[in-house]
């Protein structure tokens, strides 16, 4: 079975539409810092997503040259507005800049990727709220195709903020086994052949050559050759081996974007 993210997507946004009507005005709010294309592309597609669920976005442009102190101070400001209802800072933040430090300027009743330390805290303390987008995405495949978890395989490429070390929780805590692959990880093959459940999110094309018989493969990792965008898992090569396979592009990717909407207006429903 292939997955058809765009599909999902629409179908997840007219779900989304009824749960709008709960709500008065709306307002997502976006830093972007420093200049990159691939990235302002993201949050094209998030803002596209928001013009249909009739939420306010704008994207903030910030120049990396900004100092740390100052950068922090006018997110903070921004973000503390009565009108704000979520915030999301865009990925990878240039080298020079701390992570978490900025994500931490987001308050966990407005962290809509739900990345600050308190909002991951009650993630990773089971007291949550929202889950990270990811977690969400992964969630409403096993439902929507009646997967079952509970002491299956799952082998995780990857341990990054975003894909990696959140679903390494969520899957322990449907009573999965759990493998994480690294980079350094030495014959990956062996562990792909044994996993009931392949997730990756490593940006790495073509990682994944084998599996086993019937597993499911989930692909969130992506990167550009000669302006073509290609997967971890070797989508033409195992579409027919697996139960259930995620194309790149076309697979997670719609998904995930709709799920920061979802967790935008469970935080709304809060402020209110």
């Amino acid at each position: 079975m292939i997955i058809d993210g765009k599909q999902i997507q629409k179908e997840l946004i007219e779900e989304l539409k009824k749960e709008r009507e709960k709500f008065d005005k709306l307002r997502l709010v976006a830093f972007l810092i420093g200049e990159d294309k691939e990235k302002e592309s993201f949050l094209k597609i998030k803002e596209k997503i928001a013009k249909e669920l009739n939420v306010d976005f704008r994207l903030y442009k910030i120049d990396e040259n900004i100092s740390r102190k100052k950068l922090r101070k006018y997110i903070s400001q921004i973000v503390k507005s009565d009108l704000v209802n979520g915030a999301i800072i865009q990925l990878p933040l240039p080298e020079k800049f701390k992570t978490q430090y900025f994500l931490n300027a987001i308050p966990p009743e407005k962290d809509v990727d739900c990345l600050s330390s308190r909002s991951l805290g009650k993630f990773y303390t089971d007291n949550w709220i929202i889950r990270p987008p990811a977690v969400e995405v992964v969630d409403y495949i096993k439902d929507k195709f009646e997967l079952n978890f509970e002491s299956k395989i799952v082998c995780i490429i990857g341990y990054g903020r975003l894909v990696g070390k959140p679903l390494v929780h969520y899957f322990c805590s449907q009573k999965s086994t759990v493998i994480v692959v690294r980079k350094n990880t030495e014959n990956k093959e062996k562990f792909f052949k044994i996993a009931d459940v392949i997730v990756s999110g490593a940006g790495e094309k073509n990682i994944v050559n084998e599996c086993k018989k019937n597993a499911i493969l989930i692909d969130f990792g992506y990167s550009f050759e000669n302006g073509k965008i290609y997967g971890d898992i070797n989508f033409e090569k195992l579409k027919n081996k697996a139960k259930l396979i995620t194309p790149t592009p076309g697979g997670t990717g719609p998904i995930l974007s709709v799920m920061i909407f979802k967790n935008l207006f469970k935080l709304a429903e809060l402020q209110k």
